[in-house]
């Protein structure tokens, strides 16, 4: 018979064995991504148990000095988990080449890269073999609070291959005080922004209504036309067809305005269209969202304006007359994509659900976000940036929803023949509709060679 002194002593051990169980294992955390309040250690998702999750595993994250902002803030939030990061800013379009190059070498992969969805398919063959599929890994409530499409870039073959950042949608810039002051109306459809474009040239010269200098500006008009340039059909199946309605007139609105001048033949980014700028010579311009803060700005050293003055008006983008279906393209719009061979998966959730929807980061951003919850956060900022001349959220926020399935990217380098293209059309002063039957030919070799059936009727 037990005494009562080893009864005691039983019953001491089992409560000491109960409360070091207890403390191994803690309840997670209930907050999910969105809230005000900073997110705990435990990331806003559903961790199964996965071969590679090693929690001391030090990760490395490709990024911009964009989201590297966004870094700096989780650093000053989160320092312990911080110290487990190697943030490297890269040009991430190189991303799929040293993929190749570090699977030569068995090592060297970053756990996390920042990249559009376009350079993110680059990654998913075979032979490159690099994303994560994260539907298994982050929750349906996390998910389902995305605008809807937003991750519909990331989806290939069922899988979600990266999680989206933001989405860059084009909308029309406009100088307010300049309208005014010409007496200008803002244009709702393509044909009254083309006549807009010739009232310009001839009583305003030297003023410009766009630019139209490389790929982007090719997708600017032609995404917005519905213009089946590498539409996708299916993994092995593109449309092409530069002969189409769509883009035969996005060619003719083009022509005749680079004609009279009121198309810049130059990119956002050259130093003459800053030049043009910088003399507030823009009078409207179709651009991507994340421009107005980051390019036009209104701070002493943006690269467009150097002051705000509520100057910059933003309109929606335009429709063909006859069409019921508003098209725009977009310049952009990133994604985090999660290596297969990260060692500390839980590490890697933690930090691309938190950028995605940490307000500390979006009062700060300069891109439109696709994550539901905290675009209040973000057009609060906007709305009272005293560089616009209305409240741009609303358009851009329709904008998003808006986007051409022809922006979409087939695995090849679409963005390559496109430059050539308008470089060869602006350089040697010929007309795009003269040219769509040669870009036809360079087009579609280019996608055979990826080993896509190309066809023209979309069948």
């Amino acid at each position: 018979m037990r005494t009562l002194s080893e009864k005691i002593f039983r019953l001491w051990l089992f409560c000491l064995v109960a409360l070091l169980v207890s403390c191994a294992f803690p309840a997670p955390s209930a907050k999910l991504p969105g809230e005000t309040q900073p997110p705990t250690d435990t990331p806003p998702s559903t961790i199964p148990s996965h071969p590679s999750t090693a929690s001391q595993s030090r990760i490395t994250i490709w990024l911009d000095s964009t989201r590297m902002e966004g870094a700096k803030i989780y650093q000053q939030l989160f320092p312990e988990k911080a110290s487990q990061m190697d943030f490297q800013i890269v040009d991430r379009t190189q991303f799929p080449a040293e993929v190749l190059q570090f699977n030569q070498a068995g090592q060297g992969w970053p756990d996390i890269v920042f990249a559009e969805p376009e350079l993110v398919e680059q990654t998913i063959d075979s032979q490159h073999d690099f994303p994560l599929d994260l539907k298994p890994v982050l929750s349906a409530e996390l998910l389902g609070n995305f605008e809807p499409h937003a991750n519909d870039a990331c989806t290939f073959a069922g899988r979600l291959l990266c999680l989206r950042h933001d989405t860059a949608p084009m909308v029309l810039y406009y100088n307010k005080p300049l309208m005014d002051k010409f007496g200008y109306t803002i244009p709702t459809t393509w044909q009254d922004y083309l006549a807009l474009g010739e009232r310009v040239g001839s009583e305003n010269p030297g003023y410009i209504i766009g630019s139209f200098g490389d790929a982007w500006g090719f997708k600017a008009y032609f995404d917005a036309s519905g213009c089946p340039s590498s539409r996708i059909l299916n993994e092995k199946n593109v449309q092409i067809n530069f002969g189409d309605a769509g883009c035969l007139r996005a060619a003719k609105l083009v022509d005749a305005l680079l004609a009279n001048g009121t198309l810049a033949p130059y990119g956002y980014f050259d130093a003459h269209f800053n030049q043009i700028a910088q003399a507030d010579k823009i009078l409207m311009l179709v651009a991507p969202s994340w421009m107005a803060l980051g390019s036009f700005g209104g701070k002493p050293d943006s690269q467009y304006y150097n002051s705000a003055d509520h100057q910059l008006g933003v309109a929606a983008p335009l429709r063909w007359e006859g069409g019921t279906t508003v098209m725009t393209s977009a310049m952009g719009g990133g994604a985090w994509v999660v290596s297969k061979h990260t060692q500390n998966l839980q590490l890697v959730l933690d930090f691309i659900t938190w950028m995605v929807s940490a307000p500390e980061f979006w009062d700060i951003s300069p891109d439109y976000p696709v994550y539901m919850p905290v675009q209040p956060v973000w057009e609060k900022t906007v709305s009272a940036n005293p560089l616009f001349a209305n409240d741009p959220f609303p358009i851009m926020q329709a904008a998003s929803q808006a986007i051409s399935p022809d922006y979409a990217q087939p695995n090849y380098d679409v963005m390559e023949v496109l430059n050539d293209f308008v470089g060869q059309a602006v350089g040697q002063k010929k007309t795009l509709e003269s040219l769509l039957p040669d870009l036809q030919t360079t087009m579609t070799a280019q996608a055979q060679a990826a080993g896509y059936e190309v066809t023209i009727d979309g069948k």
